[in-house]
């Protein structure tokens, strides 16, 4: 049980950096269908993270979903190893409230006293966030990578025809 607890809480932790990874890694070595929409939320996330016009994730309306994530992830972790434990999911929801909280002061802190820019704080935290994912579920970073290629060709095959059909509707 505490090993299961443990990789709950990891989950949770990734959920608190971006709320889509933890959701997304876990279907992911689930092997679920619907992995490829958390998957390309996950993406979305990252690359939105970076752009500076989003606020802080520790601000309540942002807050919320990490912490509801954290609940789902660390419960569905649990369930998924045969243990069903009704603190899970509170316990995730602290995590990921914790961590939204808490990383984005340290990257604030590291920007302003090493002059770090937060674009690459943030892609250092997106990798952080990964590395500790797949290791936690024992996936490989080629899986995540095919993931994410898979969930990119998904896309192009619904964006694609309907840009071109409504390209084809103006002239």
């Amino acid at each position: 049980m505490n090993a299961a607890f443990e990789k709950a809480m990891k989950l949770a932790v990734i959920s608190g950096l971006k709320a889509a990874l933890g959701p997304a890694l876990l279907k992911t070595a689930q092997r679920r269908p619907d992995a490829t929409h958390w998957v390309t939320a996950a993406m979305a996330e990252m690359v939105v993270d970076k752009l500076g016009f989003v606020p802080s994730r520790r601000r309540l309306p942002l807050l919320i979903p990490h912490a509801i994530s954290g609940a789902w992830v660390a419960s569905e972790s649990m369930r998924d190893d045969g243990v069903e434990d009704p603190w899970a999911a509170p316990m995730g929801a602290a995590v990921a409230a914790g961590v939204a909280t808490f990383a984005p002061m340290l990257r604030v802190s590291a920007s302003t006293v090493l002059g770090i820019p937060d674009a690459v704080l943030g892609v250092a935290e997106d990798y952080l966030a990964l590395k500790l994912g797949t290791e936690t579920l024992g996936l490989s970073m080629f899986e995540v990578s095919e993931a994410a290629k898979q969930s990119v060709e998904e896309l192009k095959e619904r964006v694609v025809p309907t840009v071109q059909s409504i390209g084809a509707g103006s002239m």
